[in-house]
């Protein structure tokens, strides 16, 4: 949890500690089962006043991070959830700036599919791919897994040696039998078409710009 949020969260109460927060709660909260493991897979998390009104304008991107925190911490753990992660925010008027409380439970749901199932149901023809020119010439790469991590790490799926990109910046995800893209809080955002966007179905065609970096979708 760096970029975007280490950028904008300085100072006070900062999200990786509600991450860590989170997973000793699933650690302290698991059951064991006949045949596995069950952690907690609800979270409730309660802030003073002040920092909820400072997580406001990123609480849908926090709180995806978070969900992503629960699935890698149950999946590296070999603990089972019972469904989908869910994260929410509540204030609480007594609690202090630097001050939160999180509350976990088992809530059953229909279970997440694998991420390599993810998208399964696009037709089997479909085919994309992403585009770019930087100094070394003009790059294509295949859209060949179910997501796509985009971003100036070279653990990236696709890395971008632009200095107005995060380390992590943005996801393509093959979803509904298409695609979406997804900024994953990224410092300088991220634009298709040149409308900011949060997450946007893609269509062929459409320009990504991340920094200044310009990325062409493009499917056969």
């Amino acid at each position: 949890m760096e970029g975007f949020f280490a950028k904008t969260f300085r100072s006070g109460l900062q999200p990786v500690e509600l991450a860590k927060r989170v997973l000793r709660e699933m650690d302290s909260g698991k059951t064991v089962g006949v045949r596995e493991v069950w952690a907690p897979n609800h979270f409730e998390i309660t802030l003073s006043p002040i920092d909820r009104e400072r997580f406001e304008q990123v609480e849908l991107s926090l709180i995806a991070e978070l969900k992503q925190v629960v699935r890698d911490g149950a999946a590296e753990r070999g603990w089972g959830l019972a469904g989908p992660p869910e994260v929410e925010f509540s204030t609480d008027d007594k609690l202090g700036k630097g001050e939160f409380r999180v509350t976990s439970s088992l809530v059953e749901g229909e279970p997440e599919p694998p991420r390599a199932q993810i998208g399964i149901a696009r037709p089997a023809a479909t085919r994309a791919f992403l585009a770019f020119e930087d100094a070394n010439g003009r790059k294509e790469f295949p859209i060949e897994k179910d997501t796509v991590t985009i971003g100036r790490l070279p653990a990236s799926d696709i890395t971008v040696s632009d200095p107005g990109a995060s380390r992590s910046h943005a996801e393509v995800r093959a979803v509904d039998g298409g695609y979406e893209l997804v900024d994953l809080g990224s410092t300088n955002g991220t634009t298709v078409n040149g409308h900011r966007i949060r997450e946007h179905p893609l269509e062929d065609g459409d320009r990504i710009t991340i920094g200044r970096t310009v990325i062409d979708f493009r499917t056969a």
